[in-house]
């Protein structure tokens, strides 16, 4: 699966999208990962974040899938806070 002329777009900045990014990585993808989401903050788990933080008995930061240079790290590319309203397949928008 190493192809350093891919791109892939992953829509959806949560669990799923940052552990596709992931796995794409941790297969031997080198080509570029962008993972695009319409929330602010990089991603993160709901249950730790309901189960932990909103209750008060975990650090903020313990709900987040990877810590936000971990991405950078991983040359996967974010773009937070940005909904995703279209796809056009034919024209790779």
């Amino acid at each position: 699966m190493v192809d350093a002329h891919q791109t892939f777009v992953i829509v959806g900045a949560g669990l799923a999208g940052a552990k596709a990014a992931e796995t794409l990585r941790a297969e031997g993808f080198t080509g570029r990962v962008i993972l695009i989401g319409d929330e602010r903050d990089h991603p993160y788990e709901r249950p730790p974040l309901s189960k932990g933080y909103l209750d008060g008995k975990a650090e903020r930061d313990s709900v987040f899938t990877h810590e936000r240079p971990w991405y950078a790290g991983a040359d996967i590319e974010l773009h937070l806070g940005q909904p995703v309203t279209a796809l056009d397949r034919y024209a790779k928008t």
